[in-house]
C-alpha cells in the first residue's frame, strides 16, 4: 500500500556503494527549537543525524517489511558528530544522496538510420 505520496514502487533508490548523508525526521521541541524530531532524539540512528556514508549492503525486506541499508562511516571525515560506532542499519527515508547520479544516455546508432534508405539491389525500388 502507497503512503506519503509514494507510487507504490519497491525498488530500492539506492545501491551497494553510494554516498548519502543521514537526514533525521525534523521538528520542533518543547521550547519551539528546530532539531530531529522528538520521537527519534533517543534512537540509536539519530547519533548519526548528518554523518556522511557509503551503502555497503542492503536488506530489502527486513524484519518489518522495509528496506534497511547497511551504511559504512569509515572513511569519511565525520569527526565533529562523534558517532559512536562505524557502521548502522538505515531506513531508506533517513538517507539522502550527496551527489545526483548521471542520466545514462544510450549512444545514437548511426547505422540503423542510414540503411532504412538502401535497397537490397542497386537501381531497384522496394
Amino acid at each position: 500500500m502507497a503512503r506519503n505520496g509514494e507510487t507504490g514502487n519497491n525498488m530500492a533508490r539506492f545501491e551497494s556503494g553510494d554516498e548519502v548523508k543521514v537526514r533525521m525526521p525534523r521538528g520542533k521541541s518543547k521550547r519551539g527549537v528546530m532539531g530531529i524530531s522528538v520521537m527519534y532524539t533517543t534512537s540509536q540512528e539519530a547519533k548519526f543525524d548528518g554523518a556522511t556514508g557509503t551503502v555497503t549492503g542492503i536488506d530489502p525486506r527486513s524484519a518489518l517489511g522495509i528496506p534497511l541499508y547497511l551504511v559504512d562511516f569509515s572513511g569519511h571525515d565525520n569527526s565533529r558528530l562523534g558517532i559512536p560506532w562505524q557502521a548502522q542499519w538505515m531506513r531508506e527515508e533517513w538517507i539522502v544522496p550527496t551527489q545526483e547520479k548521471a542520466p545514462v544516455i544510450q549512444p545514437r546508432d548511426d547505422e540503423a538510420a542510414a540503411g532504412m534508405g538502401r535497397t537490397s539491389q542497386p537501381g531497384q525500388s522496394s
